[in-house]
């Protein structure tokens, strides 16, 4: 009996976080790009040592919230509310990460993270208290020898560690540089999600 109801429980849990996501009133909290499972297929010499890596992984999350207005969360995900910006939380996530084997040149690297690998990562994760409802940028591959970024966008669960919607996407780079060529992409993947997977979604997930 007991058991039977806890397990109501987290469902209605679950149901309430899967509603917040689409509910304009709701606040969800921006935390940028995770590089855990990236890779950087072609280009090797254009993004020099593993000190180089770094610092434009962190720049490129620097650039998503300097530039908040140029990548508009809010508006991809259909709010009348601001959007919390933590992003803190993926640059003290990635700044740990070994990247020694980040650079690829093969082009099978492509597609190689999967729902249950996303899950994974966002369980690993320290939010630094924050609870409600998180937005992450699950970077898989920049791909330069096919000209195309891929991604997973996944909501969580901040205060469980648990994934409630996560969603792969694609985009064609774009832009002057090796930073911003790639944030082209990332700005690609916005613009398709405002436009039509967010309502996509809300009709595939939302429960009433």
């Amino acid at each position: 009996m007991i058991t039977t109801l806890l397990a109501v429980s987290a469902l209605g849990i679950q149901a309430q976080s899967v509603n917040d996501i689409f509910d304009p009133k709701t606040t969800i909290t921006w935390l940028g790009m995770d590089m855990t499972g990236a890779i950087f297929i072609g280009d090797r010499e254009k993004f020099g040592s593993q000190s180089d890596i770094q610092n434009l992984i962190k720049s490129w999350n620097d650039v998503l919230e300097r530039e908040k207005e140029k990548f508009n969360v809010q508006l991809m995900v259909h709010k009348t509310v601001p959007v919390d910006m933590k992003l803190d939380v993926t640059r003290n996530h990635n700044s740990d990460l070994d990247i020694s084997n980040i650079l690829s040149e093969k082009t099978g690297d492509h597609v190689h993270l999967r729902k249950n690998g996303v899950e994974q990562i966002a369980a690993a994760y320290n939010f630094d208290g924050a609870t409600g409802v998180g937005l992450m940028f699950n970077i898989e591959s920049f791909n330069k020898t096919n000209n195309e970024a891929s991604l997973w966008v996944t909501f969580i669960n901040m205060g469980t560690g648990e994934v409630i919607i996560t969603e792969r996407m694609t985009a064609n780079p774009g832009g002057a540089g090796v930073r911003n060529y790639w944030l082209g992409a990332v700005r690609g993947i916005m613009e398709k999600v405002k436009k039509k997977e967010f309502t996509v979604w809300q009709k595939k997930y939302k429960q009433n």
